[in-house]
């Protein structure tokens, strides 16, 4: 299966935001090879196209099912990308007040991050 295989309707990504570093999106319309922009949906209903360069496509991170967002461990998400680790750190810290997680076999407290990153991300 290519990569691009993943990118189907219902499916959502993070796309870089200047306010808030990450923004969560739902594809819209399957991405085939060859398209030219990823056809979004935004969490505050606006409609978003992703630029993508056919010959060679960058497509945006994927976001993880919900079931893991604010896994304990790290190591257990689907993907496992800056904006996947900032997203679980920020509900497992910020929402859910639970200062530790793992990352594998050692133990990380988001206290060592950059504590403003979190809170306005």
């Amino acid at each position: 299966m290519a990569l691009s295989e993943l990118y189907t309707k219902y499916n959502r990504v993070w796309i870089l935001d200047e306010k808030h570093v990450w923004k969560s999106a739902e594809i819209t319309k399957d991405f085939l090879s060859g398209d030219n922009a990823l056809e979004l949906l935004l969490e505050d209903g606006t409609v978003h196209f992703y630029p993508v360069d056919p010959s060679k496509p960058k497509l945006p991170p994927l976001r993880n099912p919900d079931i893991l967002v604010g896994e304990n461990d790290l190591t257990a998400l689907s993907y496992l990308h800056e904006p996947a680790v900032l997203h679980n750190l920020k509900v497992r810290f910020v929402e859910s007040r639970i200062i530790y997680t793992y990352c594998g076999v050692d133990t990380r407290s988001p206290l060592f991050f950059n504590y403003s990153v979190l809170i306005n991300y």
